[in-house]
Parts: structure tokens; sequence; C-alpha cells
């Protein structure tokens, strides 16, 4: 006997693996909407379901089902609910089943990290059911990973063959992937037959018309919360972090800044603002970017932060609190020593700028003797704009007064002449359905011009107590008044004190002794006592746009 034979009971045999854990969850994918159409996502459910069956596992539920690009794992939604159930389930499955590695993930050493964490951490597997390949096994885990970097490798060459072609249609002004919200993509990449076209075009659709009116609220500095409730009144709900995304993508003023393309160009698509209208939104989201703004936060006793404008460098104004004497102030952040008091104390020696604006919107409120000229002459614009509705309803009025008369005159031939009843009552019918079609309709113009006269009382009010308004109103009231009365901002002497603007709100602009249509203002110096009244500039006046 070899005396190493004695050793043979110490060599211990390897155990056979028994698998307990029979669950396994299933997981799906295509990476194109096309793909999703045919039949690909049933044919990979049905191999994984007689997969299961074969080799005795349970199934638990199959995840995935619909079209995620593989270029990041985390990004697509299917496969983050994957593989967050399975890290916080606290019964784990055996495997996770999937009919082709590629399936899984193409990130390469990103999908290899997330497998061995999935199989040496939580012990859960990868299974191919095309070719049986489980990680349980060393060799079959090697050639996973293999497989998995194969499909890294095989989308990096199918991207390098694509790429010049993604980049060409870029360069022309062309829009790559799904359109963004509010616009429609009209061209050859779309799977919407109805929207098939030899070039593309995209297009401004419903939403955007409501989302249009939007980046002007934002222009006119209204806060976002103020903006989704009035878009919500338009019939468009969308989330504020949507609303806050939307501010700052370069698509809406018509501008492409693909990630493919090396500069931005200018898109073929109809933008929904201008260039320079991004811009300042993005000056009135990012206010302390290149130094211009203060990042206090709003207040209602420095209401005109921001608003008014330093006349030596043409830089808005910022406010700040002084706590010790509770005193507030306005500075310019670019001339050294322009502070101003903003309120008249006893202690201080120049009139503070928040009365001095006070007595500026006073001086241009409308005069009580000149309230029947300013509601002529709106009344006169009013028609000249809504010339066509009145002359339409006129003319309903006249076809009214017409088909009454005919009424009477079927009505005496069916009494005095004999008429057939059925050809009384067809003839009836018709009148009686075109009257009511035309009174429906007059009624619909009647309350619209109803409302915009009763409009005008109101205007007309505000626009004669405008300071009184300004001095009792919040941040939000009065921010919305400085932006009214003055469209583009005021321009501020720091060291006399005195206003200078050019654009005046035209609904401010009225004098006693004419009433024709002003071509401008001529810029001026306001001091407090300064009496701004001007004619009136009709056409293109909306009053609406002062509703306070």
């Amino acid at each position: 006997m070899s005396s190493l034979s004695m050793f043979q009971a110490y060599i211990k045999k390897p155990e056979e693996k028994i698998i307990i854990n029979r669950k396994i969850i299933g997981y799906t994918r295509v990476s194109s909407k096309e793909q999703s159409k045919n039949y690909s996502i049933g044919e990979q459910e049905k191999e994984i379901q007689e997969f299961a069956k074969r080799n005795n596992y349970e199934l638990i539920e199959i995840i995935g089902g619909t079209y995620e690009s593989a270029s990041g794992d985390f990004t697509r939604k299917e496969f983050k609910r994957l593989y967050e159930e399975i890290k916080k389930g606290r019964n784990k499955p055996y495997g996770i089943a999937i009919k082709f590695i590629n399936r899984f993930s193409r990130t390469g050493a990103g999908a290899i990290t997330i497998v061995h964490e999935l199989v040496e951490k939580l012990g859960v597997n990868l299974i191919e059911t095309s070719t049986g390949l489980d990680t349980t096994n060393l060799k079959d885990r090697a050639t996973i990973y293999h497989k998995l970097l194969e499909a890294m490798e095989e989308n990096q060459e199918r991207l390098e063959r694509t790429l010049p072609g993604m980049k060409a249609f870029l360069k022309s002004g062309n829009w790559l992937g799904s359109a963004p919200f509010g616009y429609t993509i009209y061209g050859t990449r779309v799977n919407d037959y109805s929207r098939l076209q030899p070039q593309q075009k995209m297009i401004i659709n419903d939403k955007g018309r409501i989302l249009q009116k939007a980046w002007q609220l934002k222009l006119q500095g209204e806060r976002d919360s103020t903006i989704l409730t009035k878009m919500a009144e338009l019939g468009l709900v969308i989330r504020k972090q949507k609303l806050s995304a939307i501010w700052r993508r370069p698509v809406y003023c018509g501008i492409s800044t693909n990630s493919l393309l090396d500069e931005p160009i200018v898109g073929n698509w109809e933008p929904m603002i201008t260039k320079e209208e991004f811009l300042r939104v993005q000056q009135l989201l990012n206010p302390t970017k290149g130094g211009t703004y203060d990042t206090s936060t709003v207040n209602d006793l420095r209401p005109l932060a921001r608003f008014v404008i330093c006349e030596k460098c043409g830089t808005p104004v910022t406010g700040y609190i002084v706590k010790q004497k509770n005193a507030h102030y306005y500075k310019c952040n670019v001339c050294r020593g322009v502070n101003m008091n903003a309120n008249t104390t006893v202690r201080a020696k120049t009139v503070g700028l928040n009365n001095s604006f006070n007595s500026l919107l006073k001086s241009i409120e409308l005069k009580p003797e000149h309230t029947e000229l300013f509601k002529m002459q709106v009344t006169e614009v009013f028609n000249y704009l809504n010339k066509e509705s009145i002359e339409r309803e006129r003319s309903i009025e006249k076809r009214l007064n017409e088909i009454e008369t005919n009424i009477e005159k079927l009505e005496n031939r069916y009494i005095y002449d004999g008429l057939a009843p059925d050809v009384y009552n067809r003839h009836k019918s018709k009148l009686e359905a075109e009257r009511a079609e035309l009174l429906s309709k007059s009624s619909g113009m009647n309350g619209n011009i109803s409302n915009q006269l009763k409009h005008l009382e109101n205007v007309a009010f505000t626009s004669g107590n405008i300071s009184k308004y300004w001095a009792f109103g919040d941040y939000a009231v009065k921010d919305r008044i400085q932006r009214a009365v003055f469209p583009e901002g005021l321009i501020v002497n720091p060291d006399k004190r005195v206003y200078l603007t050019k654009n005046l709100n035209t609904l401010f602009l009225i004098r006693p002794a004419k009433s024709s249509v002003s071509e401008g203002v001529e810029t001026k110096k306001v001091g407090e006592n300064t009496d701004l009244s001007c004619q009136v500039a009709g056409a293109g006046l909306e009053p609406t746009t002062f509703g306070l």
C-alpha cells in the first residue's frame, strides 16, 4: 500500500450544489420604438417563460417590455426598477433571466461591475436563456463578461458608422430625437405615418402655444408658481420641475446644442422666443452670473431691486438691509459708492427711492377730469380693433329682423291662405333653427363687448389709483405694477434721484387737449412733481395687459 494512500480520506470532495431557491425574474428590452412593434418583446417573453418551465424555475415577473436605449444603464427606467427591486427586496430571486446578454446592457465594463455586484454581493445570478449560460458557473460567468464587452464594441462600431450622418443631419438645422415639449415633428424619422414628410419640419403645437405665453410671463418677472396656475387655467398642467428645466433649454429660442455638435447652430424650427429674450430669462434664473445682480431674497420693502437701472453703468440695482438699523437700501454693484436709501426716514438726508417712485406713479395717474376722455379714446380703439365683430353683429341683427318678418309672413299664409301644414312646419323649423344659431352667435359677441366695456371701468379706476395699489401691495403686486407701467424698466440718476424713461405704457399717455395717436415718448427726466401726461397711443392698446 502506498504511503500516500493513507491520506486519501482527508481529501474533500467538491459538494454538489443544490439550488433551493427556484425563483427568477425576467427582463426584456428593445432599443427602438420600431422594434417594439415587430413582436421582438413578445418573443423574448415567450423564450423566458419556456425556459423557466423547462428548468423548473418559478417566474415571479417579467420587467421591461418597452424600448430603452442601452447607452446608459441607470438612465433606463425599467432597468433601474429591476435593479432597485432586487437590491431592496428581502427575498431575492435566484437569478435574472434574459434571452440575449446584449439586451441586458451595452456599457461593457459598467455592465460587468453591475453583474459582479449582483452575483457576489446580492447572490443573484444572470442567466442567458438562449444558451443556458449561468453566472453560477465560473466559466459561464467569464463568457457572459466577454459577451457584455462584445456588446459594447458592437454598439461603438454601429455608432461610428452612423455618427457622420447624424452630425450632418444636425448641422443642416434639423432636430435629432424626440420632439421637445410643445413641438410636433414632421419628416422621414417619425413613427406616425400621418406626419411623414420628405423633409423635417418641427412646429409649435397647441401645448406649445400656451408654453409660449408662459415664456412671456417669465420675461415679465412672474414666479413659476403663478405661471403654472395660469397655464393650468388655459388647460396645460405640467410639473414645476419640468417648467424649470424648460427655461434652461436653448431649443425654445431656435438654437440646437446637441452634444454631437462642436458648436451651437440655428435650427430650422419656429422659436417660441428670441435669443435675446432667452438670455434675459437666464439672467433672471442666474442673478449672480457676471456679478451684476445681488442674490438677496425678494422683499416687499425693496421692490425696485433688479428693476431700476443705474444711469451711470446701465446695471440693475440690488437691495440689502442693515440689520442693526433695520434700514433698507439699494446699491449699484458696479459703481462705487452708489447707495440709495429705500425709504424716507427722519434721519435720512434724501428722499427714499421707494417714496420718489410712488410720487412718480402719482404724477402719471389718470386725472379725474381726464377719465371720460380716456374712456372715449379707449372705446374708439376698441371699436377699431373690433370693427369686424361689430359689423358682423350688425349683419346678424339685420338678418334676425328678416327672419322675424319671414316667420310672420309664413304664419299669415298658413292662417289666411291655406298653406299646407307640412310646408308651413318645414319652413318655420328652418327659420327658427337659423334664428337660434344667430342669437347664440350674437349673445357671445354681446357678452364679449360687454365684458370689455366693464373691464374698461376697472382699468380707468386702477389707472387713477395706481400709486395706492403700489404702496399697499405686496412684492408680487408692486413688481407687476412696475413692469406694467414701465415695460423696459426705469433708469435712475443716483446723484439727483430723478428717473429717466423712454417707454411708458401707453395706458398712461393722455392729454386733455388732444386725443390723437402718439408716435412715442421722448426721453424725459422725471422728478417728484413732473407731469408725464401725454397723448393716448391708440392702435395696439390692450387694457387687459394691465389687469391686476
